[in-house]
């Protein structure tokens, strides 16, 4: 499973990381559903080859 972390900054926003990867600037509520989408894109097996 990928690391992630959501967190709260000193400035009252919000923040998402991961390795290679930081997103500031965000509200709860994107910080939240960024945070889901990147783990769902970054945990799926790939497509199986046709």
């Amino acid at each position: 499973m990928t690391a992630l972390s959501v967190f709260q900054n000193d400035d009252g926003l919000w923040a998402v990381t991961a390795q290679g990867l930081v997103v500031t600037g965000l509200t709860k509520e994107s910080a939240e559903a960024f945070a889901e989408a990147f783990l769902r894109l970054h945990d799926e097996p790939p497509p199986a080859a046709t």
